[in-house]
């Protein structure tokens, strides 16, 4: 009888112990587990998005884009980067769809089809002047979108101006030899009015007026208005 109440004491004292070791064991290293958190919590100064690594918090808490729940930053990634390099993580990448390619030269083949409208550069647009005040009496230009060459007659032009100019040059020839200086200025009056020595000659050596003045495009280039 005592031998059966020993084993019970022995058998309830080493269950005992062994339930003590047990929990020392067991509550030891949850507290470990618990202060390593507490640790790396505290280590950690910077709080940033997955999704938007732009945003950096002191503490933990939601991302204020997203909600996402903001994870700590590592001090790996703090070497010499810019804190406003953007680092996303392989899982972030995928849910963003980011792609990433090698930079280099190569030959662009890609069609790009927009909508638009093309314009006329302003700068190159010529108007082009009778240089005389009168009528016009005649056009060459048959529709827009012509092309001009430059020195083309593109019409002619009547003035009354004109036609007493010339007379004033014609009576100015007769009179050079007494009055030199009244056929200068004729001539060059008609000048003044893109006139070439050959059409003042001309007039002279027909000795009478010419009711019509031609016009000759200043510039070459494409008709857009007449």
């Amino acid at each position: 009888m005592n031998n059966t109440r020993k084993k019970i004491v022995l058998i309830a004292l080493g269950t005992l112990i062994l339930g003590i070791l047990l929990g020392r064991m067991m509550n030891g290293g949850a507290e470990k587990t618990a202060t390593e958190q507490t640790d790396n919590v505290q280590s950690t100064s910077e709080w940033t998005c997955s999704m938007h690594p732009q945003i950096r918090q002191a503490e933990p808490g939601d991302c204020p884009i997203c909600g996402m729940d903001l994870i700590p930053v590592s001090s790996d990634s703090e070497d010499e980067s810019s804190a406003m390099d953007i680092r996303m993580s392989p899982t972030a990448m995928q849910l963003a769809d980011v792609r990433t390619m090698i930079v280099g030269n190569d030959t662009a083949s890609m069609d790009l089809r927009l909508n638009g409208k093309v314009q006329v550069d302003e700068r190159k647009v010529h108007s082009q002047s009778s240089h005389i005040s009168g009528r016009l009496e005649e056009l060459n230009i048959d529709f827009i979108g012509e092309r001009v060459r430059k020195g083309a007659q593109v019409g002619r032009v009547y003035s009354p101006e004109l036609v007493t100019t010339q007379e004033e040059l014609l009576e100015a020839d007769r009179l050079k030899a007494d009055y030199p200086q009244l056929l200068d200025a004729a001539r060059s009056k008609l000048s003044n009015w893109k006139m070439s020595d050959v059409q003042i000659d001309a007039i002279l050596e027909q000795g009478e007026a010419s009711g019509t003045l031609p016009i000759y495009a200043d510039q070459g280039g494409v008709v857009l208005k007449k």
